[in-house]
């Protein structure tokens, strides 16, 4: 049996960013204490909350999103979300107040947007498929990039092409194409640069979209230029060779 897309309904998406507990989780102004209360609706679960507390931007995240863990909120996204776009989703899903600044998340997110939005746009996936996608993907550890020498960005890449084709040790094709989906984006991240779990995820998901494509014939959205606005959280950022790092925020 295939897991089918949400119902359609794309919601836009805040700009990626984190911040202090008095100011927006998403772009890191002051908040607004109102007196009059404002309805909006959730950057990351899409629900709509009156709220006193917000952000001028519009931004808003509810009580719920703020209160779960991050991969509680990852799974609960996917689960409901409707977008093709992976790398939309990814920045959507960086947002939350707390996913760090670098750490194993990543990887499971990385795995589990691909798998989403393949299933949005249309590919058949099995039920259970986004779940074992994230399953998966949170088994890297930590540090594999430097370490062992394969970032779990780019292994998540990879999962999410093995989840795609119920790929097995024993199925040849399909083994190879997972296999080659996290050597493809691991290509892409030869930088001399320290690690950054935000920059990886970005290269992971759009190196595994142009994969899926050429590969297996998944089309998805190439996605916006994103302006990076983690920079300051990140102690070795790369900052102008970074390609998502904006001198302007």
């Amino acid at each position: 049996m295939t897991e089918r897309p949400p119902a359609r309904g794309r919601r836009p998406l805040p700009a990626a960013g984190l911040a202090s507990p008095v100011d927006c989780g998403i772009c890191a102004r002051p908040l607004v204490y109102s007196a009059d209360p404002a309805v909006l609706t959730c950057g990351l679960c899409g629900k709509e909350e009156t709220t006193l507390i917000y952000c001028p931007a519009g931004h808003f995240v509810c009580d719920r999103c703020h209160q779960s863990g991050a991969m509680d909120v990852v799974r609960r996204v996917l689960a409901a979300e409707a977008s093709p776009d992976p790398a939309e989703l990814l920045e959507r899903l960086m947002t939350h107040p707390a996913l760090p600044m670098h750490g194993p998340e990543h990887h499971a997110i990385v795995a589990g947007v691909l798998v989403a939005a393949a299933r949005n746009g249309g590919f058949a996936v099995q039920d259970g498929a986004v779940a074992a996608a994230l399953d998966r993907g949170a088994k890297v550890p930590g540090g594999w990039c430097g370490y062992y020498g394969a970032c779990g960005a780019a292994v998540g890449a990879g999962v999410a092409v093995s989840v795609l084709t119920s790929a097995t040790p024993l199925k040849g094709p399909q083994r190879s194409l997972a296999i080659g989906a996290t050597a493809f984006a691991l290509e892409r991240m030869v930088d001399d640069q320290p690690r950054c779990c935000k920059r990886a995820s970005r290269v992971a998901v759009a190196a595994a979209s142009e994969y899926l494509g050429e590969r297996l014939g998944v089309r998805l959205p190439a996605g916006r230029r994103v302006s990076c606005a983690h920079s300051d959280r990140n102690a070795q950022c790369a900052r102008a060779a970074c390609p998502y790092f904006d001198p302007d925020r």
